[in-house]
């Protein structure tokens, strides 16, 4: 729809491809969208010269698109979608299905905070609905399926929220039964956070101190289940100083189902990477369930970080060994990699391992 629209508007038969050379309307509107995208054209408009090529091709690079500087159907699909900001339309389910950036977006929120709004493809579709009708009812609002400007600002104010490095105590939420979240809302997550007050931990070669990180990310973590109503428990408050053998006792005396422990991994070698989880193991002993538990996080973090797969291992370190429920410690870098240290810096990084971190886990009690 999109695309024949395009065509009719400006006079052109459909198999017509714009290209250096080309003039008039249509390319004057190519490179208003380029320019609206942050692509700087330096040339007369309505003119396809090497200045519009250029960055046509760009936009291909940036998009995954085949790089040949000419805009036919598909160059010009994706500069539409990719027009759309969040908010300047109201989207709602429709046939033919709404596309674009601006759902891409909302798809992307949704996943992160524990909605499955099926493929991410910026195309607002059935499933996207019900997961945002799922969404609009656990934050309060009328869940009509509209990402309307009311809904966009309950994410942008959850987001803000997300992305603090604090303790969050949300509402309770109600979780439709028959949702797969049902499965998480009930069980109880107890997150470890390595070492903790006088213990930095390891030391990054730019100065990044292993606990705040770990922190970081368990709170992030714990945020995320809280928004479903999912009752979320530390072993110990943000700056706190607590030794490993108290924070065993205190694993111990909970109920919970297991026990994540977050932490960085570190070398005396500079160039060590790579993410990895370990379970307990020791001679012909080894957790079962802990091994289950390491291998869907593990999965979950190597995918969503693209960083070095340096897989799952059986070990006895105390927290493993000593603690009475299956327990996880899991390293998603190096924090001694001064290239690994640098993502560990950014929020949008931490995030991503929270977020491996909870997907991990919801496929792991659904699989129980």
């Amino acid at each position: 729809m999109i695309i024949s629209r395009f065509w009719y508007l400006y006079g052109m038969e459909k198999l017509r491809l714009l290209r250096i050379g080309s003039k008039g309307e249509a390319v004057a509107d190519i490179q208003r969208r380029l320019k609206k995208l942050g692509y700087a054209i330096a040339e007369l408009e309505g003119t396809f010269g090497e200045a519009t090529n250029t960055c046509v091709k760009q936009f291909q690079q940036n998009r995954g698109l085949l790089v040949d500087g000419i805009v036919g159907e598909e160059t010009w699909q994706d500069l539409v979608e990719a027009s759309y900001a969040l908010g300047s339309r109201t989207i709602y389910l429709r046939n033919p299905y709404l596309s674009g950036d601006d759902i891409k977006t909302v798809q992307l929120w949704l996943r992160t905070v524990g909605f499955n709004p099926g493929p991410i493809d910026g195309r607002y579709g059935p499933q996207t609905q019900a997961s945002l009708k799922q969404f609009q009812s656990n934050v309060g609002l009328k869940n009509d399926g509209i990402i309307s400007t009311e809904t966009i600002e309950a994410f942008i104010n959850l987001r803000t929220t997300l992305e603090r490095n604090a303790q969050v105590e949300f509402p309770k939420h109600i979780t439709d039964p028959q949702s797969s979240l049902a499965a998480i809302e009930e069980q109880k997550i107890l997150l470890d956070f390595g070492h903790g007050g006088n213990d930095k931990g390891a030391i990054g070669p730019g100065g990044l101190e292993e606990a705040g990180v770990c922190e970081d990310i368990g709170l992030r973590v714990g945020n995320l289940f809280k928004i479903l109503g999912t009752e979320v428990i530390y072993t110990r408050s943000p700056g706190q100083g607590k030794t490993t053998a108290r924070r065993i006792d205190f694993i111990n005396k909970t109920k919970a189902p297991m026990v994540i422990s977050i932490h960085m991994n570190h070398s005396t070698n500079s160039k060590a990477e790579g993410s990895s989880c370990y379970y307990f193991a020791s001679g012909d002993f080894s957790s079962t369930e802990g091994k289950k538990l390491a291998d869907y996080l593990h999965q979950e973090q190597v995918t969503a970080l693209e960083l070095k797969d340096c897989r799952v291992h059986g070990k006895s370190f105390n927290i493993l060994r000593l603690t009475k429920i299956p327990a996880l410690i899991i390293e998603p870098a190096f924090i001694t990699n001064h290239e690994e240290e640098a993502l560990l810096k950014h929020q949008a990084f931490r995030q991503k391992i929270a977020t491996a971190i909870f997907d991990g886990l919801q496929k792991y009690f659904q699989s129980l």
